[in-house]
Protein backbone atom coordinates (compact mmCIF):
# COMPACT_ATOMS: atom_id res chain seq x y z
CA UNK A 1 0.00 0.00 0.00
CA UNK A 2 1.25 3.48 -0.85
CA UNK A 3 1.85 6.00 1.87
CA UNK A 4 0.12 9.38 1.69
CA UNK A 5 3.06 11.28 0.14
CA UNK A 6 3.55 8.67 -2.59
CA UNK A 7 -0.15 8.67 -3.43
CA UNK A 8 -0.24 12.46 -3.68
CA UNK A 9 2.88 12.45 -5.86
CA UNK A 10 1.42 9.84 -8.18
CA UNK A 11 -1.83 11.78 -8.53
CA UNK A 12 0.10 14.99 -9.20
CA UNK A 13 2.37 13.33 -11.76
CA UNK A 14 -0.69 11.86 -13.50
CA UNK A 15 -1.95 15.43 -13.89
CA UNK A 16 1.36 16.58 -15.40
CA UNK A 17 3.00 18.09 -12.32
CA UNK A 18 6.51 17.37 -11.13
CA UNK A 19 7.16 15.65 -7.83
CA UNK A 20 5.68 17.89 -5.11
CA UNK A 21 6.97 16.47 -1.85
CA UNK A 22 10.13 18.22 -0.74
CA UNK A 23 12.83 17.07 1.66
CA UNK A 24 11.49 19.29 4.44
CA UNK A 25 7.79 18.94 5.19
CA UNK A 26 5.99 22.27 5.12
CA UNK A 27 2.88 23.19 7.05
CA UNK A 28 -0.25 22.57 5.02
CA UNK A 29 -3.32 24.65 5.67
CA UNK A 30 -6.64 25.55 4.13
CA UNK A 31 -7.82 29.16 3.87
CA UNK A 32 -11.60 28.89 4.09
CA UNK A 33 -12.06 32.57 3.18
CA UNK A 34 -10.45 32.19 -0.24
CA UNK A 35 -10.97 28.46 -0.70
CA UNK A 36 -7.22 28.00 -1.22
CA UNK A 37 -5.27 24.98 -0.04
CA UNK A 38 -1.60 25.62 0.78
CA UNK A 39 0.20 22.30 0.57
CA UNK A 40 3.94 21.70 0.28
CA UNK A 41 4.54 25.17 -1.09
CA UNK A 42 1.80 24.84 -3.71
CA UNK A 43 -1.29 27.08 -3.74
CA UNK A 44 -4.41 25.26 -4.93
CA UNK A 45 -7.30 27.66 -5.47
CA UNK A 46 -10.93 26.93 -6.36
CA UNK A 47 -10.36 27.03 -10.13
CA UNK A 48 -7.56 24.46 -9.89
CA UNK A 49 -9.76 22.30 -7.65
CA UNK A 50 -12.54 22.46 -10.26
CA UNK A 51 -10.09 21.45 -13.00
CA UNK A 52 -8.87 18.57 -10.84
CA UNK A 53 -12.44 17.39 -10.28
CA UNK A 54 -13.12 17.31 -14.03
CA UNK A 55 -9.85 15.51 -14.67
CA UNK A 56 -10.34 12.86 -11.99
CA UNK A 57 -13.95 12.25 -13.04
CA UNK A 58 -12.88 11.79 -16.69
CA UNK A 59 -10.07 9.38 -15.78
CA UNK A 60 -12.38 7.49 -13.42
CA UNK A 61 -14.85 7.01 -16.28
CA UNK A 62 -12.06 5.63 -18.50
CA UNK A 63 -11.08 3.17 -15.77
CA UNK A 64 -14.72 2.12 -15.34
CA UNK A 65 -14.71 0.77 -18.91
CA UNK A 66 -12.15 -1.86 -17.89
CA UNK A 67 -12.97 -4.81 -15.69
CA UNK A 68 -9.73 -5.74 -13.96
CA UNK A 69 -8.55 -5.43 -10.35
CA UNK A 70 -6.00 -2.68 -11.13
CA UNK A 71 -8.67 -0.50 -12.75
CA UNK A 72 -11.02 -1.05 -9.83
CA UNK A 73 -8.27 0.08 -7.44
CA UNK A 74 -7.64 3.19 -9.57
CA UNK A 75 -11.37 3.96 -9.49
CA UNK A 76 -11.24 3.92 -5.68
CA UNK A 77 -8.18 6.18 -5.68
CA UNK A 78 -9.77 8.68 -8.06
CA UNK A 79 -13.04 8.59 -6.10
CA UNK A 80 -11.07 9.42 -2.94
CA UNK A 81 -9.57 12.46 -4.67
CA UNK A 82 -12.95 13.53 -6.08
CA UNK A 83 -14.73 13.29 -2.73
CA UNK A 84 -11.89 15.06 -0.90
CA UNK A 85 -12.05 18.00 -3.29
CA UNK A 86 -15.85 18.14 -3.09
CA UNK A 87 -15.69 18.05 0.71
CA UNK A 88 -13.43 21.11 0.76
CA UNK A 89 -16.11 22.99 -1.17
CA UNK A 90 -18.97 22.33 1.28
CA UNK A 91 -19.84 25.59 3.12
CA UNK A 92 -20.20 23.82 6.49
CA UNK A 93 -16.74 22.26 6.13
CA UNK A 94 -15.29 25.65 5.20
CA UNK A 95 -16.88 27.13 8.33
CA UNK A 96 -15.37 24.43 10.55
CA UNK A 97 -11.94 24.91 8.98
CA UNK A 98 -12.22 28.67 9.36
CA UNK A 99 -13.09 28.38 13.07
CA UNK A 100 -10.30 25.86 13.59
CA UNK A 101 -7.79 28.27 12.04
CA UNK A 102 -9.14 31.08 14.25
CA UNK A 103 -8.64 28.90 17.33
CA UNK A 104 -5.03 28.24 16.37
CA UNK A 105 -4.29 31.93 15.94
CA UNK A 106 -5.98 32.98 19.20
Amino acid sequence: MLDRADLINQLAVSMGANKLVQDKPQVSRYDAKTGTLYCNGVHIDASVADQALKYFEAIKQKCARKNDPASKQLIRIYECAIQSIKMMQIPQVKAVLKSEMSDRIA
